[in-house]
């Protein structure tokens, strides 16, 4: 029997398919949630919280991804771009606004942020 190769190019290729199809069935899950949770929409036209998704952190609207997160990203050194690349289903606009919401309530930003590392057992 002839042993069959595989083309690297094509499993990638299937691959980066397949994450695509599972982004997008995260945030189908993510906006169905939200539609059937209580919703508080903040100052911000993409920040809202949701009773029940990270304790009622804000996050951005549609998504479960908080503005915690996106804080975080970018003390990585991650740009809203890179952000934006790993997260294909947000928008520029939504991570500035994200950022935006962070510097407007830095406190209650940085008290989420020390209880996810306290959490989690880092320092």
């Amino acid at each position: 029997m002839a042993e069959r190769t595989l083309d690297s190019k094509l499993i990638y290729a299937e691959l980066d398919t397949l994450k695509g199809e599972i982004r997008g069935l995260k945030q189908l899950v993510s906006e169905v949630v939200t539609r059937t949770r209580p919703t508080i929409q903040t100052e911000h036209p993409h920040i809202v919280r949701v009773e029940g998704i990270f304790g009622g952190e804000p996050i951005i609207k549609g998504t479960g991804i908080s503005v915690r997160t996106i804080v975080e990203r970018t003390r990585l050194r991650d740009t809203p771009e890179q952000i934006v690349d790993d997260y294909p289903h947000l928008t520029l606009a939504q991570v500035y606004d994200a950022l935006s919401y962070y510097y407007e309530h830095p406190q209650e930003i940085e008290q989420y942020i020390a209880e996810n590392f306290a959490k989690r057992g880092w320092q």
